[in-house]
């Protein structure tokens, strides 16, 4: 009879060697915990989405008034991008990626600030006729004390946490790898 004839050996040190691993999930997590943290912190710099969406800009009236990193969206000092953290989900081989940024989650998911009423003090001086708002130094400065109506702060969603399709490739070749043995 023709044919081909395939022979193949399992060496039981090396499937023993993979049961290991199966048995020891946990050694996965800080690999995968450390790639994702690496993959959101590169979204501050590109300034997309997950899914590659870029960012909703910044208001003009915003981005004027903005001394530092004016042309960096969710970024005036890096506090945000910086605070970027994995952490291991208990037993599982979970790595939770998130930020403890108590202004992280409106960012990730927009909404709207409702701000109350308030009663407040501004220095105003006097120049060429025209009124500006004036700082400490400024001496001649008039304070004059007024209210500030309720209004709202509507901040859009610029979802930087979550997996990119290229993300899910590249857990995946970090499983193998370690799966591996590498």
């Amino acid at each position: 009879m023709a044919g081909a004839q395939f022979e193949f050996s399992i060496d039981d040190a090396d499937l023993q060697d993979l049961e290991d691993r199966l048995a020891r999930p946990q050694e996965l997590v800080p690999r995968l915990g450390e790639y994702l943290v690496r993959s959101t912190k590169d979204r501050f710099s590109t300034q997309t989405g997950p899914d590659g969406t870029p960012w909703v800009p910044l208001k003009q009236r915003y981005a004027r008034r903005k001394k530092l990193n004016k042309d960096k969206i969710l970024t005036l000092r890096g506090d945000l991008r910086r605070y970027i953290r994995y952490q291991p989900d208990g037993d599982a081989a979970v790595a939770v990626v998130g930020t403890n940024l108590p202004y992280g989650a409106i960012h990730q998911f927009g909404g709207t600030i409702e701000q109350p009423e308030r009663q407040s003090t501004v220095r105003l001086r006097s120049v060429a006729g025209r009124v500006l708002f004036a700082g400490q130094r400024h001496k001649r400065a008039v304070e004059k004390s007024v209210t500030i109506p309720a209004h709202d702060v509507v901040i859009p969603a610029r979802p930087y946490l979550g997996l990119s399709d290229q993300d899910g490739y590249n857990l995946a070749e970090i499983v193998r790898e370690w799966l591996a043995g590498d």
